[in-house]
Parts: C-alpha cells; structure tokens; sequence
C-alpha cells in the first residue's frame, strides 16, 4: 500500500489526494500534527515532525514533506508525485506531445501561484490594493493567456480527463483563502471554468471533498 505523509493540512499534497481519490487507490493518508501560531508569518509548531527529522526518518525526502512512499521507495516533491500518479491513472495524454502540453498547463499554474505568493507577503493597504488587483486584473489576465493554450470546454489537453485538468481545478478551489474572486476570475474563461465545473461534479472528487478532515488551511 501506498504512504502519503504531509502535514495536517491540504497545501502541497491535496492535488496528489484527489489524484488518489481519483484513481481509487487505497493508501495511507500520514498527517503530521501541524499547530498555527502566527498565519502572517507562518509560524507553526510541528513537534512530531520535528522530532522524525532529528532522528533522520525523513532522509529520503530530503527532510521536506510531502513525500509518497511506494515498494519501499520514496518519491519526494509534491509535482513529481502528482505526475507520477498521473502517469499511474493515465492521465498524461495519448502522446508525448499531449504529456508536454498537460505539463506545460501545470507549470503555468505554479508560475501563477508564485506571482500571488508575492502579494500575499505584501502588508497593510498596500497589500489590499493589490490583492484587489490580483483577483480583478492580474489572475483574469493570466486565465485569458492561458485559455488560448486551452484544446476545448470539456478538457485542457485531447479528449480526455487530465493532469491539467485537476491542477486547474485545485488551483481555483482549493489554493486561495478567497475562493469565491479565485473562481469570479474565470468569468471571461468559459473553458477553464466548464473545466473546473466538471472536475468537481466527478464522483469519486466530490466523496473526497466530502469526507476529507477538516483542516486549516
């Protein structure tokens, strides 16, 4: 049986958790304890974790979480996992030019996230002002590029259900606090939002999100 091992939260690992939900694959969900002292200065208190990385239980992954452990092997790095699973449930194309198209979509994606970190580092109404921004401009503009390497309304790359396709829909659900400018962002977007709209709707998606635990963030 498989091992996901990450923190009690969704953060890096929940795409990697719908991929597993998706594919039905039965595996342990290894949830460090994980205590918020301050959110706008991440920090947190993680004892166990803490300790296993003194004790040099977490070399494998190079002292980093999350990591998927499979026949003995360890596979750190949260985008390395999500392509592996991808690859496992077929949901890297038809081709190897679908792949690098599927994998192209998901590098935009973290190349948006990296542009929100900075915003949300900024402090007082300066970051007001551009978080306003992010989500009325910025994210809308970047959705509308993106869109145009978008194949059709039903899904990001060919006929079928993809890696990019959950990425997308864990992006604009799952990985802002303000989840609801995160999807008014796709108003001008349709296919990325009929993309989004379906992904949620899949069954075995929806009793994740359903049954998951409860977390902070």
């Amino acid at each position: 049986m498989m091992k996901l091992a990450y923190f009690d939260i969704r953060g890096l690992a929940e795409t990697s958790r719908i991929l597993l939900a998706l594919g039905n694959e039965e595996y342990e969900d290894f949830r460090y304890p994980l205590k918020v002292i301050d959110m706008a200065t991440y920090q947190m208190e993680k004892e166990e974790f803490d300790n296993d990385k003194k004790e040099g239980k977490l070399v494998g992954s190079l002292n980093k979480l999350p990591y998927l452990e499979i026949d003995n092997v360890v596979i750190p790095q949260s985008k390395s996992i999500e392509r592996f699973l991808a690859r496992r449930y077929n949901l890297m194309g038809n081709s190897e030019i679908q792949s690098a198209k599927i994998d192209s979509i998901c590098e935009c994606v973290r190349d948006f996230k990296d542009m929100y970190q900075k915003v949300r580092k900024m402090e007082g109404e300066e970051k007001d002002n551009e978080m306003n921004k992010w989500f009325s401009e910025t994210l809308v503009e970047r959705l509308e590029l993106l869109e145009k390497s978008i194949d059709s309304k039903d899904f990001s790359v060919g006929c079928n259900l993809s890696l990019a396709d959950i990425v997308l829909f864990t992006f604009i659900t799952e990985f802002f606090d303000d989840k609801d400018s995160a999807f008014n962002s796709t108003e001008t977007t349709p296919k990325i939002r009929n993309i989004i709209e379906y992904v949620g709707k899949l069954e075995r998606i929806k009793d994740w999100i359903e049954k998951r635990p409860d977390s902070v963030f």
